[in-house]
């Protein structure tokens, strides 16, 4: 069983895990996913993410994202925070 796909629609918020192409980066999306996962629960994770910004800036990373499709597998995607 697969994560499911959440992303942002344009326009998409600025925030350090959030590409501009609508992607988030959440590792509760990708690595970290299990199928016993709410979607309540991943809609509080990312209510939580969003609301933890210090700062509105695009990801350090945008650039190799911002053309891709949003919503597909995160296989090897790196995250680099873990503190949200």
């Amino acid at each position: 069983i697969k994560p499911p796909s959440v992303y942002f629609l344009k326009p998409c918020p600025k925030h350090v895990h959030v590409y501009s192409n609508g992607d988030i980066c959440l590792n509760l999306l990708g690595k970290d996913w299990r199928p016993t996962m709410t979607v309540q629960g991943i809609a509080v994770s990312i209510l939580s993410m969003l609301s933890s910004a210090k700062e509105k800036s695009m990801p350090q990373d945008n650039a190799m994202h911002s053309d891709s499709t949003p919503g597909q597998q995160q296989d090897n995607w790196m995250y680099h925070d873990d503190r949200c």
